[in-house]
């Protein structure tokens, strides 16, 4: 089972330019850095470089073709209540 640490650290690794550039220069120090546990950087030392640059690339495009890059500021309540707005 992981931890919300490592969970939320993943998710900004797959999303954030700037935290998967300073991973992949120093990958254990970065995710000790992220408050993950010693085991868990050992682990994270060893990811696969390539696949997490592959798998951030489609999330971003994911992002772009669903518009979420593009509307930032639109909010969910505002579908529901599209009338009051």
């Amino acid at each position: 089972m992981s931890s919300p640490a490592l969970e939320t650290y993943l998710a900004r690794l797959y999303t954030d330019d700037a935290v998967r550039a300073a991973f992949l220069l120093a990958p254990r120090a970065q995710a000790l850095l992220h408050g993950l546990s010693p085991q868990e950087a050992d682990a994270m030392a060893e990811m696969d470089r390539v696949g997490l640059q592959m798998a951030a690339a489609s999330y971003r495009a994911k992002r772009q073709a669903h518009g979420r890059a593009a509307k930032p500021a639109q909010r969910w309540w505002r579908r529901l209540l599209p009338g009051w707005i």
